[in-house]
């Protein structure tokens, strides 16, 4: 994909999150009294995380966050007394987290309410990929109203006589959507919350392509993504590097000046173009104009990987050939996005499947890393800019 395909890709997902957004926010809006009342606005974080909690009432972090787990235990209860909950986690594998983040709004002014609860739902969304990111969880936050709910006991259902029916029973679903992930309180208390911390902490200059970057990586958690998983892991590196080659230091990522780019195009120009020869020139004198993903990647890299047995074994995890395959993660992610690959192709994906954690890993390393050394980046940021006007 060029540095413009991936442009005018990313601009349209920008494009239709912010309709989704407003969306959202016309959503909460509906229910800005009771927001304003409770000053909470609530979600819920639904997936195969299942958070075993001791905490009844739920636990809160340093930044105005509280999260609750949903999780039913049916163990020594009847089973028609949470049949709904029993169902969703016994039979599809779906647990519910709870939670809420502190909002002030005022019900009167539409304008400046409506940009704080805007403002809020990008935190939840960075809350809900937090999670997937570091649980590598197949999750999705949902809309949800916050409010004091009274709850009454039920008589049990009269008892009915046996019958018989043709009924369709669901069989045993993949390996991946069959797996929950569990959690506790100590990990959302010693881990989530901190990581969150962190996260709101980066500065902006680096924060939104960061996010946005955890966005792509827990949409290839989801399993329903099917191929686009494979995708997705993929475009969370090569957007981070389309972001950050043009704008570091070019003795960092070992980007070439106008004019080094023109005398190396006309020094091959000057060795003669023939027949046999003139496509490759062509391909290798756009490359030299436009660096490929590869370039752009491992110029980045260099920023955020300290050794070169690490930076030598990201690359080769991107892009050397596995043996059986005979493809890299690149080739992989170029036969999805070009129809070579087929959800239909059950042998090829067979063989896929083992390569889709290298790539949720990869790709979650490299997030992390980016992350760990954000200052670090924000500094290179700084001087590259100066340079570059230079």
């Amino acid at each position: 994909m060029t540095s413009d395909s991936l442009a005018r890709f990313m601009h349209h997902v920008r494009s239709m999150r912010q309709l989704t957004n407003v969306e959202l926010v016309n959503t909460y809006w509906e229910q800005a009294h009771q927001i304003a009342k409770t000053g909470r606005l609530g979600f819920i974080i639904r997936g195969n995380l299942s958070w075993e909690s001791k905490h009844s009432q739920g636990v809160s972090g340093s930044s105005d966050i509280w999260l609750k787990s949903n999780r039913y235990e049916p163990i020594g209860k009847h089973i028609a007394e949470e049949p709904v909950r029993t169902y969703l986690q016994w039979y599809m594998n779906i647990y519910e987290i709870w939670g809420t983040l502190a909002i002030r709004i005022d019900p009167n002014d539409a304008s400046t309410s409506k940009l704080l609860i805007g403002q809020t739902l990008e935190k939840v969304t960075c809350v809900s990929n937090t999670m997937s990111f570091l649980c590598g969880a197949s999750v999705r936050w949902f809309p949800a109203s916050y409010a004091w709910v009274r709850h009454e006991s039920m008589s049990p259902p009269p008892e009915q006589a046996i019958t018989e029916s043709w009924d369709c029973i669901q069989l045993q679903r993949s390996q991946d959507e069959s797996t929950s992930i569990i959690i506790n309180d100590e990990y959302v208390t010693n881990q989530f919350f901190p990581f969150i911390d962190r996260i709101e902490a980066m500065p902006l200059v680096i924060q939104t392509v960061i996010n946005t970057a955890m966005d792509w990586h827990a949409q290839a958690n989801r399993h329903a993504s099917g191929l686009n998983r494979f995708v997705n892991y993929w475009e969370s590196i090569e957007l981070l590097g389309n972001f950050f080659y043009p704008k570091l230091p070019t003795g960092i990522v070992g980007r070439k000046s106008k004019k080094e780019k023109k005398n190396e195009i006309m020094h091959l120009l000057q060795k003669g173009v023939t027949q046999g020869n003139c496509m490759d020139l062509v391909k290798r004198c756009d490359e030299i104009l436009e660096p490929v993903a590869r370039v752009k990647i491992i110029g980045f890299l260099r920023c955020i990987v300290h050794t070169a047995v690490d930076l030598q074994r990201i690359e080769n995890s991107l892009f050397s050939r596995n043996v059986k395959m005979r493809k890299s993660l690149k080739d992989i992610r170029d036969d999805i996005a070009h129809g070579e690959i087929s959800s239909h192709d059950f042998e090829t994906l067979a063989e896929l499947s083992p390569r889709l954690a290298d790539a949720q890993r990869i790709s979650k390393e490299v997030i992390l890393r980016s992350i760990m050394c954000a200052e670090e980046l924000t500094h290179q940021l700084a001087k590259g800019k100066t340079t570059n006007q230079e």
